[in-house]
């Protein structure tokens, strides 16, 4: 059904090009606060997420406490970090995955390293970091859920 959207929308496909998909519809009892898939729009591969309207949803906020952004904007842009990432390490969904069926970013979710990120435009944001076998077996990297080394951001590796 996304996929349909996407290939209904997107005025020129670009091959393995990336399409979020934006919603006013909020998460309710859905599991994910936001999820990525890959699929074809007349042969061509494309990859594309969804993200549901994150505003008041305790289940994905990143509890940003800098008063730079609102809760809702804070929460889209700590899940669009988390998806982007995904879709570059995984963008036809046979990549990479821990023993438990983890992505990078599943194995350092909710876990930040750095309070907030400075982008080139100089904007900051919370943004949770992604897993790096790499910085794991340096045992570098700051720890994830478990415990485990091996959690990278764009601040925050050594």
């Amino acid at each position: 059904m996304i996929l349909d959207e996407v290939c209904a929308q997107a005025t020129s496909i670009v091959p393995n090009g990336y399409y979020p998909v934006y919603v006013d519809v909020p998460r309710g009892h859905q599991q994910f606060c936001a999820w990525h898939s890959t699929g074809s729009c007349a042969g061509t591969q494309v990859t594309f997420a969804f993200f549901f309207n994150l505003d008041g949803d305790p289940g994905c906020d990143p509890e940003d406490t800098s008063g730079l952004h609102s809760q809702g904007m804070a929460a889209l842009a700590n899940v669009s970090g988390h998806e982007w990432s995904e879709m570059l390490t995984d963008p036809h969904l046979d990549a990479w995955y821990d023993s438990n069926g983890a992505e990078n970013s599943d194995k350092c979710a909710w876990v930040f390293g750095t309070p907030l990120l400075k982008f080139s435009n100089n904007s900051q944001w919370k943004i949770q970091g992604n897993w790096s076998n790499a910085a794991y077996d340096a045992s570098s990297g700051f720890a994830n859920r478990s415990g485990l080394l091996g959690c990278i951001d764009g601040g925050n590796y050594k």
